[in-house]
């Protein structure tokens, strides 16, 4: 592919080390059995497979001469992700997710350690093949994408987006549903209460559903992103997506995270009559829902536009 220097392959073999160790060999040896990627590390797991989409992607649209971004900005883009799961995973080495407690009636993934907590906290395990090839491929992916960066190469790249011939601009609608994309991720997994547990000594937890739910956490987040993201392109007049096509999408973003959302509801990490589910669940669960009613409509009121303009034309 074209314009695809040593340094984007570097990038590229490394997106693919990272691949391979998530869905190959295991991570952990501890508590008397081996451990994979998505056991008790979720979330890094989770950025450690974002940090290879991005990389690939990068990659391939560059190859296209389609790459949204300079050459300079997607080359900071890939090492930022990939430096940010380098110190997630290399975190997770010296202090692997074991020890500690967790709810006795949970099957949150995960023993202990959760959240941070330092070295002698957590309990020992082994590092396994998986986990050296997964932080191999991180460093190639950050190193890979920051040399790029300052290359000559990406200072003579200019950013070709793909953009679409027709654009429909900005809605009150694709407001609604950027709004929609802030509220269930802020609603569900920050700050609020997402489930109410028992307390070891009496009393009441109280669960954000970041850490309960950390792969509907993970999409819930990255589809957020990526609604306020579509509504600011066509903000700015360059969508991706024909006004039509650019709504649906939305839609079915929203689709999918209500899914996750509401199974999330119905199914508890705590199991059956193990926790309460707070309003802000529910709060969240409307919130995607008005994505999804957002983009509809948006697709509706624009394809009714452009039928509309094409009468007009013909009479």
């Amino acid at each position: 592919m074209r314009g695809i220097t040593l340094w984007l392959w570097v990038a590229l073999a490394g997106a693919v080390l990272q691949i391979v160790a998530l869905f190959g060999p295991d991570f952990y040896f501890a508590e008397g059995e081996r451990k994979d990627a998505w056991f008790g590390i979720p979330h890094a797991s989770d950025l450690i497979l974002l940090s290879a989409i991005v990389a690939i992607g990068s990659v391939v649209l560059l190859g296209l001469g389609r790459n949204p971004l300079r050459g300079r900005s997607m080359g900071l883009v890939v090492g930022v992700i990939g430096l940010l799961a380098t110190l997630q995973l290399f975190y997770r080495m010296i202090v692997p997710p074991f020890g500690g407690a967790v709810p006795a009636n949970s099957d949150i993934i995960g023993t202990g350690c959760l959240y941070y907590c330092s070295p002698s906290q957590a309990a020992p395990a082994d590092l396994l093949l998986g986990i050296w090839l997964a932080f191999l491929g991180c460093l190639a992916v950050t190193v890979g994408g920051f040399v790029y960066a300052y290359s000559r190469a990406a200072q003579q790249t200019p950013a070709t987006p793909w953009i679409a011939q027709t654009q429909g601009g900005m809605s009150p609608w694709l407001g609604l549903a950027a709004l929609g994309a802030v509220g269930q991720f802020v609603f569900g997994y920050t700050f609020f209460t997402f489930y109410t547990t028992p307390g070891d000594n009496g009393g009441e937890v109280n669960w954000s559903g970041w850490l309960p739910t950390p792969h509907t956490s993970s999409l819930v987040l990255l589809i957020s992103l990526l609604v306020v993201g579509l509504a600011w392109t066509a903000a700015r007049g360059r969508a991706p997506l024909g006004p039509v096509a650019l709504g649906v999408a939305v839609a079915v973003l929203g689709l999918i995270s209500a899914s996750r959302i509401f199974y999330r509801i119905v199914s508890s990490p705590f199991g059956n009559g193990g926790s309460e589910i707070g309003v802000a669940a529910y709060l969240s669960l409307l919130a995607a829902i008005l994505i999804v009613v957002a983009g509809l409509v948006h697709a509706l009121m624009q394809r009714g536009t452009a039928g509309a303009a094409t009468s007009s034309r013909v009479t």
